[in-house]
C-alpha cells in the first residue's frame, strides 16, 4: 500500500505540473471573457442612452420649430415632417434593447406620448418644454446610474 501511495504522489505531481497551468489559463480566460462581456454591455447601454437622448432632442426641436407659434396651420409637408418626428422618437424609445427595462421603468413611452399629445392640443411650448425637461432628467439620471 505504501508503494502505491508513493507512486500516486509521484505521478500526481507530474500530472499536476502539466494540468495546473492549463487549468489556470482556462480560469483566466473565463474571467477575462466575463469581464469583457460586462464592459460590452455597459458600452452598449451608454450608446443606447446617447441615441435616445439625440432622437428625443431632435424631435423636440423640430416639433417646436414646426408648431412653435401654434397660430399657423401646418401644410401637408409640415404635417408629414411633424408626424415623422413623433414617429422617429417613439421608435427610438421602443427599440432599445440593452436599456429596455430602464425605459419601461421610467414609463418613457407613455410620458413622451402624453407630452406630444398635450403639445398637439395646446400648442404651448412652455408646457412641452417642461415635460421634455422631466423626460430628459429621467433619462440622464438613469444613464448616470451606469457609472455607479
Amino acid at each position: 500500500m505504501n508503494q502505491f501511495v508513493s507512486w500516486l504522489v509521484c505521478h500526481s505531481r507530474g500530472v499536476w505540473s502539466v494540468a495546473g497551468p492549463l487549468v489556470g489559463v482556462l480560469i483566466g480566460a473565463y474571467a477575462a471573457n466575463r469581464n469583457q462581456r460586462k464592459h460590452w454591455i455597459a458600452d452598449s447601454k451608454k450608446q443606447e442612452y446617447r441615441e435616445l437622448l439625440t432622437a428625443l432632442t431632435r424631435a423636440f426641436g423640430a416639433m417646436l420649430e414646426l408648431r412653435g407659434t401654434g397660430m399657423v396651420a401646418l401644410g401637408p409637408e409640415d404635417q408629414r415632417a411633424y408626424g415623422a418626428m413623433e414617429t422617429q422618437a417613439l421608435q427610438t424609445i421602443r427599440d432599445r434593447l440593452f436599456i429596455a427595462d430602464e425605459v419601461k421603468q421610467m414609463d418613457l413611452l407613455n410620458r413622451w406620448a402624453d407630452a406630444t399629445r398635450d403639445f398637439d392640443n395646446t400648442h404651448n411650448p412652455r408646457i412641452f418644454a417642461t415635460a421634455f425637461g422631466k423626460i430628459v432628467d429621467s433619462v440622464t439620471t438613469s444613464a448616470k446610474n451606469l457609472i455607479k
